[in-house]
């Protein structure tokens, strides 16, 4: 705004010369052109306002939105970490003794990077407490991540041939790297028979078992990925010392 009116100035304060400088012939057109400049100035002039106003109702806009935003932000529900939830195996996956006195739940999605940064951690818990914990694998695809359903159909396509986990492991070391193509790629390199796996996996029959899944955890607030829970309680820590000290409490009891 000013440099406009800089302009404006300059060329009023050229416009005597302007008119200085005309000869006597041009004497008859100096008011026409005195009013040109006049009007083209009046209308750049008036622009400039126009814009300037919509800046401001810009401006007032995004103050009313930045003022709202967080009590207009949705709110997620509170978890309630004391209440026991009826979380079925069913046709999950299961690692570590069945009969174990500590169940740990996951939700899981084979393409988010926390699920797979979580997988380390759950190990080592299982491998600290090998007759004391199990773990079971509840699939919860989400929509924004193309492969995770079908990661899930090829997982449990392996487990038919016994090789779910390393399935599992294969998926998440990949995760972000995951293609139509991969599936297959991964069930020659554990040897299974590609054959039978691929028309597993290429089938329907999984697709009510993983829609269980969903349905439970839903049901139990899971709302992303990963989500975790101790016989039945929502966990809300992840760390290795967190898990210890959840499960030591539990077999004291």
């Amino acid at each position: 705004m000013r440099k406009v009116k800089n302009y404006i100035l300059m060329v009023l304060m050229l416009l005597p010369v302007v008119l200085t400088g005309c000869s006597s012939a041009d004497k008859e057109v100096v008011p026409e052109i005195n009013q040109t400049l006049l009007e083209k100035l009046e209308a750049l002039e008036k622009g400039q306002q126009d814009i300037l106003a919509k800046v401001n109702v810009l401006e007032t806009n995004q103050k009313q939105i930045m003022k709202g935003a967080p009590a207009s932000a949705p709110k997620r529900p509170s978890v309630d970490v004391n209440k026991v939830h009826e979380l079925t195996v069913g046709s999950s996956a299961i690692k570590g003794k069945k009969d174990a006195a500590v169940t740990i739940t996951e939700f899981s999605d084979f393409q988010c990077p926390y699920c797979a940064r979580l997988q380390p951690t759950l190990n080592q818990v299982l491998n600290a407490f090998p007759n004391d914990v199990r773990l079971v694998f509840k699939d919860f695809p989400l929509s924004f991540h193309k492969q995770a359903k079908n990661a899930a159909k090829a997982a449990r396509a392996a487990g038919e041939q016994d090789k779910y986990w390393e399935m599992h492991d294969l998926i998440f070391a990949d995760f972000n790297k995951l293609t139509d193509e991969s599936y297959k790629a991964y069930a020659t390199k554990l040897q299974l028979d590609v054959e039978k796996f691929m028309a597993s996996y290429q089938s329907n029959k999984y697709d009510k078992m993983i829609n269980d899944d969903i349905a439970m955890g839903r049901n139990a607030g899971v709302t992303g990925t990963p989500t975790l829970f101790m016989n039945g309680k929502r966990m809300m820590r992840r760390s290795f010392e967190d898990f210890k000290s959840e499960i030591e409490g539990y077999l004291k009891k």
